[in-house]
């Protein structure tokens, strides 16, 4: 596929996580490359673009006119993303959205309502899911390796930011930007992986609280999940601590865990433990891959929107039980 022929995007929000996006694919991938951008801030970015042939605007509307761009990607602060999926689908535009899409159920379903009527590819940013280990994870349920499941758990958990500094001045710490600590950058991961996994969260209880950080930003927040199914599940994010990501799924005939990325245990009740090295992807440049794929096949997201939905109930749920102290139904 030549260069005249991949999807052509537009990144609306080119800070660390959008530029990170960038990178995954800008000539490296063979079917979607990044060639506009827009910025509030011009000056911070500019030099970033011209590095890397895109284009760049602060106004979103002259993105959304230009014939040359397939599809937006939005990687702004998760209050502006409701509002900015309604405006683009009105255009139009097909759209991949960094998650949360929204910070409350009412939001989601109106934005999710837009892009419905527009007829648009919608993809939310779940990139974990894009993971090789993932799947594996998610066949071996499917095929009943675990039986009837019955707990899930999972850290999400890091230094603040994988790197970033976090400091008072900027937007993720802002008034209700990040509620419940890590719940929106780390958290959500787990809350998305697990509702692919075990299916819908129907109640969740959790608690949030500033321990050691500095800024006006929890670094200790847990989670108790029920799920439809019965099944239990736990989920902790840290953001004062070294970084780890682990998901474990227990059934009555044994349990899977991932450690990282890309390292998968299976024990059964009776045998050996089972390990599995799975391959290291780039999963931005995966889910990138497959919003391109499904604008030009015009087929829907790989994540359904049911799925979308109880992720961002869960997350307000969350938010609700972090203040009320109370089990609050998804």
């Amino acid at each position: 596929m030549t260069a005249s022929d991949k999807l052509r995007l537009a990144l609306v929000g080119p800070g660390r996580w959008g530029r990170i996006l960038v990178e995954a694919v800008q000539n490296v991938s063979d079917t979607v490359i990044f060639t506009h951008a827009v910025a509030r801030n011009p000056d911070k970015v500019a030099e970033w673009c011209r590095s890397r042939a895109i284009e760049l605007s602060t106004d979103l509307s002259d993105v959304l006119k230009n014939s040359d761009v397939d599809g937006i990607v939005l990687a702004t602060p998760h209050s502006q993303h409701a509002g900015q999926i309604v405006e683009i689908a009105g255009a139009g535009k097909h759209l991949f959205c960094e998650k949360p899409i929204a910070l409350s159920l009412e939001d989601a379903r109106r934005a999710l309502h837009a892009a419905s009527s527009a007829v648009i590819v919608f993809m939310p940013g779940h990139n974990r899911r894009f993971l090789p280990a993932i799947a594996e994870m998610k066949s071996r349920l499917d095929s009943g390796d675990l039986g009837k499941l019955l707990h899930a758990e999972g850290n999400m958990s890091s230094h603040v930011g994988y790197g970033e500094v976090y400091t008072a001045d900027i937007w993720r710490v802002a008034p209700g930007e990040s509620p419940a600590g890590g719940l929106a950058a780390a958290g959500f991961h787990l809350i998305d992986l697990m509702i692919h996994l075990l299916g819908p969260i129907d109640a969740v209880t959790a608690q949030s609280h500033r321990l050691v950080h500095s800024i006006k930003h929890d670094d200790t927040t847990s989670m108790l999940l029920r799920f439809g199914s019965g099944a239990t599940g736990s989920i902790s994010t840290l953001t004062a601590t070294a970084q780890m990501f682990q998901l474990r799924v227990f059934g009555e005939k044994g349990w899977l865990e991932l450690r990282g990325q890309d390292e998968l245990a299976f024990k059964p009740v009776n045998g050996a433990c089972e390990r599995l090295s799975l391959p290291k992807v780039s999963t931005e440049r995966l889910e990138l891959e497959a919003f391109a794929d499904a604008i030009r096949t015009r087929t829907l997201s790989p994540i359904p929107q049911s799925e979308i939905l109880n992720g961002i109930a869960a997350f307000e749920a969350v938010v609700s039980s972090v203040e009320s102290g109370t089990w609050v139904s998804c």
